[in-house]
């Protein structure tokens, strides 16, 4: 049978179109090509074309055998972790809760109700299901979870509950404040602060270079404000940057745990009306320290404290102090049993040379020359007992600081200057306020 073509031809008869016959021959010749390769590769060896088929066959099985082996492992590490999870549901939270000062001196049962109430929490649940009906409980682990984590910045810390006593459980409602979109809102926020906080700190530099530079970044960065809003927790200091002693606190404890420094958030009094308040204890080269963020502002040193004329200066009397020198004017909530601080070593003024153990005028003279000769803004001096203090504070005021600023006068050829000083009688210390310009007052 015959098929006409459209105006080029015919088109033969036969058992293959002729299309198909030239790729057979095209296939072939490729095939002939191949062998060549094969022989020229080795001419004193004939290639089977047919066997390199097999063994690239039997390799493809192999792989495909190892990696069925690889997966079937994969499986078996899996179920082993899906088990042991299942076993321990809580087995991720327990290893991070081990760092935690206040969970580790709960009981194992309250640990699981801690468990139970922070996963609440992270997940703003607004009903936690605890396995106790026990009030006092519930409040002593829910306080510690406060204390523990400064991460929990959208709790208030408030709760309500239903109890069911013949089912010995607890539903608690803790109070909130935002919803869960405008806290991963504030999360961004606040992870954005610490990052630029920590961006500053060498990550190789000693626990005290640590302490010492995030205590400064926050008294320089952060105002003391008792109408601050958020001013229990660190988004009102780290990103408002304006807070009360909660939010410096708590922002300490987070900065700090972030450049694996342990730090406790610790409650109590302060000050001579004794004003709720809070603070910190840090562990510093396997020793415990005392440290109040707050106290270091001089905003704060002004604001309740302005007959002291603190200035700009920083109040390094509360970074790694003694509970000797913390308790003074502190009183601490002992909702526990805490770290004993009873080193002086890394006192501020001892490490800067500004303490002294005993007074001599002549020596103090110098050094205050030295000071305003090197154009410091401030002279400071501690003393090591109230004895000494007694002794030095009349002369100093009386008779050094009229000499020294007369020394500045005319080292800086000024008819006359100005200073200003400030007293820290419960920590035996003087600061003095240099003014490097003409007084032309009476």
């Amino acid at each position: 049978m015959e098929r006409k073509m459209s105006g080029q031809g015919r088109e033969e008869k036969g058992l293959f179109p002729k299309g198909m016959i030239l790729a057979c021959v095209i296939l072939f010749l490729l095939g002939i090509g191949c062998v060549g390769m094969n022989l020229a590769a080795g001419p004193s060896e004939e290639k089977n074309p047919m066997g390199q088929i097999a063994d690239y066959r039997k390799k493809e099985e192999k792989k495909k055998e190892a990696e069925k082996k690889k997966l079937e492992e994969q499986k078996k590490q899996k179920k082993s972790t899906d088990e042991k999870k299942n076993a321990d549901p809580d087995q991720d939270m327990t290893e991070e809760l081990a760092q935690k000062y206040y969970y580790q001196k709960l009981s194992a049962e309250e640990q699981k109700y801690y468990k139970e109430i922070l996963k609440g929490l992270e997940d703003m649940e607004t009903v936690i299901h605890v396995s106790t009906a026990d009030d006092t409980k519930l409040q002593k682990v829910f306080e510690y979870i406060m204390y523990d984590m400064p991460t929990l910045f959208w709790c208030d810390r408030s709760w309500s509950g239903s109890k069911y006593l013949s089912e010995n459980r607890t539903e608690i409602s803790p109070g909130y404040t935002c919803t869960k979109a405008e806290r991963d809102v504030r999360q961004n926020q606040v992870d954005e602060a610490v990052g630029q906080c920590l961006s500053g700190i060498d990550k190789d530099a000693d626990d005290y270079t640590k302490i010492k530079a995030v205590f400064e970044y926050l008294v320089n960065t952060v105002d003391y404000d008792k109408n601050a809003a958020d001013n229990q927790n660190v988004y009102s200091a780290l990103v408002g940057k304006r807070s009360v002693c909660a939010g410096y606190a708590r922002s300490t404890q987070l900065l700090l745990e972030k450049l694996g420094i342990q730090c406790l958030y610790v409650e109590g009094t302060a000050g001579e009306n004794n004003e709720a308040h809070a603070w910190n204890i840090v562990k510093c080269n396997g020793k415990y320290y005392q440290i109040d963020t707050t106290w270091g502002d001089p905003i704060y040193d002004q604001t309740e404290n302005p007959e002291t004329n603190a200035g700009n200066n920083i109040n390094y009397d509360y970074l790694c102090t003694s509970d000797e020198k913390m308790y003074r004017n502190h009183t601490i909530k002992a909702v526990t049993d805490y770290p004993v601080c009873d080193s002086d070593n890394l006192n501020y003024f001892k490490l800067n040379n500004m303490y002294y153990e005993s007074y001599d005028a002549a020596t103090l003279m110098e050094k205050m020359k030295e000071s305003y000769q090197k154009k410091e803004d401030s002279f400071t001096c501690e003393f090591s007992n109230p004895d000494v203090y007694a002794q030095a504070r009349e002369d100093i005021i009386n008779n050094l600081l009229p000499q020294a600023s007369q020394g500045l006068a005319q080292y800086y050829g000024f008819s006359r200057v100005r200073y200003s000083y400030s007293e820290y009688t419960e920590h035996y210390r003087i600061t003095v306020d240099w003014q490097y310009f003409e007084y032309t007052g009476n």
